[in-house]
């Protein structure tokens, strides 16, 4: 079965905007920069010189927030929320059970900084949250 659903094209861009946004000041150097660069394992001065293609990333990025705030519309949709609450429980569901779960499987067979989880992790937070409540709220 089909089911049509209407979404806010202009919400799913302004909140992937607002989750992108903030990766630029969870990951700077007044926040988590220098703890998430330690915990990455990745060379500051490299960094500093841009020789990692940052242009990339970014991009990738905001790519990937587009798509996940859609998705969420898209859930919210289906399950009718509508108000502050509902997008806040959506978003931290969505985050707890597919983002961390997923992340930590990764990091496990990767062998990487639990740390570094719990900082990368953060921030998906942050944006599932503000991304579902701003979706939930701006009908």
């Amino acid at each position: 079965m089909h089911m049509h659903v209407e979404i806010n094209y202009l919400a799913v861009v302004v909140a992937a905007m607002v989750y992108y946004g903030g990766g630029a000041l969870w990951y700077s150097p007044v926040f988590l920069a220098d703890p998430w660069v330690k915990a990455a394992g990745l060379d500051p001065e490299k960094l500093k010189a841009g020789k990692n293609n940052a242009w990339r990333s970014y991009l990738v990025a905001l790519i990937a927030a587009l798509f996940i705030s859609y998705g969420l519309a898209r859930v919210e949709a289906y399950m009718q929320v509508s108000d502050f609450t509902g997008g806040l429980h959506t978003g931290f569901w969505s985050w707890l059970c597919y983002v961390v779960t997923t992340m930590a499987m990764n990091y496990s067979f990767e062998n990487r900084s639990w740390k570094l989880l719990v900082i990368n992790a953060g921030y998906h937070l942050y944006g599932f949250i503000v991304m579902a409540v701003i979706l939930a709220v701006w009908k």
